[in-house]
């Protein structure tokens, strides 16, 4: 119930704090001697306003669509949502990469490197941890799927080509059963060579890994800047595919973030 009340007193009407202004008038009126007598009638009118607002079961929808809106844009939330999927042991080797990310910063710093030169080999860590993470992530989808599912993709391929040749679909619904078509198809051309793709996404992960030991090494010489962009090709187009199921839409909102520049 606090969250709602907290809502209801921090409310804004196209973007003007209106219950704040009535708060603050009441509190500035008050202060006068003469107009003292304000403070209870404006006090009770608050707590009618808080109590009546916060209980409202439509406010409260509102209150939690606005919270659910804010938690999928906002990055580092969704971010840490997807390490919580990580299987334990997967978890375990996330953990030690970030942990050699975060030792190759303090060797850079107590070598004295300069800001920019920490900045740079900051950010190109977070990305190297973020595509480890997403790895780390589509391995562990794959693993879980049975070779079989490619079958079942297959017959849903069948059908949704079959609905989209029918010429009364509404443009917006083709729209719709095209872009899972693509989907579709792209998740059975992963799904048919599971283990071939298993391995690429072995081979990325070592070579990120490797990629990490490096900026160690050259932390510890006092070279942060010259390996600090990372730039590193992967064997598997995983990370370019629809793969990540329920968890697709916090994927795009982290990448989002590292396409602006943020870290």
């Amino acid at each position: 119930m606090w969250k709602y009340i907290r809502a209801a007193f921090l409310l804004r009407i196209r973007r003007v704090p209106v219950n704040l202004i009535f708060a603050a008038a009441v509190i500035a009126l008050g202060a006068v001697r003469e107009w003292r007598p304000i403070w209870l009638f404006g006090g009770w009118l608050e707590a009618a306003y808080l109590f009546f607002l916060a209980s409202s079961t439509r406010f409260q929808k509102w209150v939690d669509g606005q919270q659910l809106l804010a938690e999928q844009m906002d990055p580092e939330l969704q971010r840490q949502r997807l390490l919580s999927q990580l299987a334990p042991n997967t978890r375990k080797r996330y953990d030690a990469l970030a942990g050699k990310c975060e030792n190759a910063l303090d060797i850079a710093r107590r070598n004295g490197a300069e800001e920019f030169s920490l900045q740079t080999l900051r950010d190109g860590l977070a990305r190297l941890s973020w595509l480890y993470l997403k790895l780390l992530l589509g391995r562990q989808f794959l693993e879980m799927q049975n070779p079989s599912s490619a079958a079942g993709l297959d017959r849903q391929i069948d059908e949704i080509s079959a609905e989209l040749s029918k010429p009364t679909l509404s443009d917006a619904l083709r729209k719709s059963k095209s872009e899972t078509l693509r989907i579709l198809r792209r998740r059975w051309e992963l799904l048919s060579r599971r283990a071939q793709t298993i391995d690429e996404i072995n081979a990325d992960l070592a070579r990120i890994e490797a990629e990490v030991d490096l900026a160690v090494e050259n932390a510890a010489l006092g070279s942060a800047a010259p390996h600090s962009t990372f730039s590193v090709t992967l064997a598997t187009a995983t990370l370019e595919t629809d793969l990540f199921g329920a968890s697709q839409p916090a994927v795009e909102s982290v990448d989002r973030m590292y396409e602006k520049g943020g870290a």
